[in-house]
């Protein structure tokens, strides 16, 4: 092999190293944020209240309903399809508003992510950071 080669494998590693380094202080951060996001996804509370304040929903980061309140004449004021209609608007809202904040939650992480090559671009056979934030973020919907 003449010099030249050398040279232009070197040049090659190093423009990889730098890549490579770049990405795994993109993932160091990633992982150090991605435990206060966990944190704050695991108190996430979206509180909704019927349009007639009939009941109040919370649902967690999730999505899942965690607690109904309804008000003590209740049923003196409404109907059970009417409750129930209320009910389940509330809950939608709820639902829609825990996604926001969770996707606002993961904005960050996502846009580290985003914006950095996946490693099994860069290296054949690495393992793809997007499917590992793909796999986090499904662990969250879970929380």
């Amino acid at each position: 092999m003449e010099q030249w080669e050398r040279d232009q494998i070197r040049e090659a590693n190093a423009h990889l190293r730098l890549a490579l380094d770049g990405i795994q202080a993109d993932f160091d951060r990633e992982m150090a944020e991605l435990a206060d996001v966990q944190r704050k996804l695991a108190m996430m509370k979206v509180h909704a209240t019927t349009p007639n304040n009939l009941a109040r929903v919370t649902v967690n980061a999730s999505g899942q309903v965690t607690e109904v309140t309804l008000a003590d004449d209740a049923f003196l004021r409404s109907t059970p399809k009417q409750l129930a209609a209320e009910l389940n608007a509330a809950i939608h809202g709820a639902v829609e508003a825990a996604g926001s904040a969770r996707d606002q939650l993961l904005e960050p992480i996502t846009m580290i992510v985003n914006g950095m090559p996946d490693l099994d671009q860069l290296v054949p056979g690495a393992p793809s950071l997007r499917e590992l934030r793909n796999q986090l973020s499904e662990n969250e919907k879970g929380v």
